[in-house]
């Protein structure tokens, strides 16, 4: 009985054996497939395949035609730890796209046409060290986007046209070792960039060239000039009053849109016109008064002057 049922258990063994060796024979249309390394590489598609080795490790889709990605493309594959979508035509992510790529490592999105990101498209992927997000069009983030990423230590942001980033968009990144934000449409008039100033001038070592391990927190600069955005502080925004950065989450939401975001960057212009009407009104004032006190005006003139609400005409006139 022993032997028969150690029989039985071989057989089975060899059959699983050859079933998962034929699975790898037959490779999806148009890829390319190693059993030995566990990997897949797909040329010259449109979609991502749906007979993909649900075993794989390893999947580079980059060079192909994919303009968008089913919510389902990557369902059944949470063996994957190295993912490339680079050099595509990628506008946008679907929610929940990554959501079973839980054991993934690598993420390779470079080279495409994304201009924005879902909340919360990289929630799942917790064992992420590396994210390649250079050459897109990018010109803002959701707030919270890389949260979850607590175990990532490359995050590439080169070459899009991102203007500022969340405050705290990077607060959660405790291993992360590089980041390379250079040209990018950085805005060093606007209030919103005073978090990634401090944040660069407190983790510079971290601030590196694209392709090296130097540092260079200098080399992040504000759209239109050389200056460094580590340079910006609140004083040199151009933006008086700008608010601290807990003032700014406490009168934000989370969910922040581009539209309230310009919203809130008119607010931030008024105390500046303020200032400026105060200016005026004293430049004013001092020529209103010069004036009086050279045609010898009478005091009656003056009260009917100083009641005129524009001008807020305020003259002390002492008496000869």
């Amino acid at each position: 009985m022993e032997r028969w049922f150690s029989r039985i258990t071989m057989f089975w063994m060899l059959f699983l054996g050859e079933v998962q060796s034929q699975d790898w024979t037959k490779c999806s249309t148009g890829c390319t497939c190693d059993g030995n390394k566990m990997s897949v590489t797909c040329n010259g598609l449109k979609n991502v395949p749906n007979d993909i080795q649900k075993d794989a490790k390893k999947l580079n889709l980059q060079y192909n035609s994919l303009s968008k990605l089913s919510p389902t493309a990557f369902h059944g594959l949470n063996k994957l730890t190295f993912l490339d979508l680079g050099y595509n035509e990628l506008q946008t992510l679907s929610e929940g796209v990554f959501d079973q790529l839980v054991n993934l490592n690598k993420l390779y999105l470079q080279y495409n046409e994304l201009k924005s990101l879902p909340r919360g498209i990289f929630d799942k992927l917790t064992k992420l060290t590396f994210l390649q997000l250079t050459e897109n069009k990018l010109h803002f983030l959701p707030h919270g986007v890389f949260d979850q990423l607590t175990e990532l230590k490359t995050l590439n942001l080169e070459i899009n046209q991102l203007r500022s980033v969340p405050d705290k968009a990077f607060d959660k990144l405790s291993k992360l070792e590089t980041i390379i934000l250079a040209d990018n449409d950085w805005d060093c008039e606007s209030c919103d960039i005073l978090y990634l100033s401090q944040w660069i001038r407190d983790n510079g070592n971290k601030v590196k060239i694209s392709n090296t391990n130097t540092d260079d927190p200098d080399g992040v600069t504000c759209q239109g000039t050389m200056e460094s955005v580590n340079k910006i502080t609140k004083e040199n925004t151009f933006q008086a009053g700008c608010p601290t950065t807990t003032q700014q989450m406490a009168t934000s939401p989370a969910s922040t849109t581009t539209t309230e975001t310009m919203t809130v960057r008119e607010k931030q212009t008024k105390p500046r016109m303020k200032i400026f009407q105060e200016e005026l009104f004293s430049k004013a004032s001092i020529f209103f008064c010069q004036v009086i006190f050279t045609q010898h005006v009478s005091l009656v003139v003056i009260h009917i002057l100083a009641e005129i609400p524009l001008l807020h005409i305020v003259c002390v006139v002492r008496k000869p």
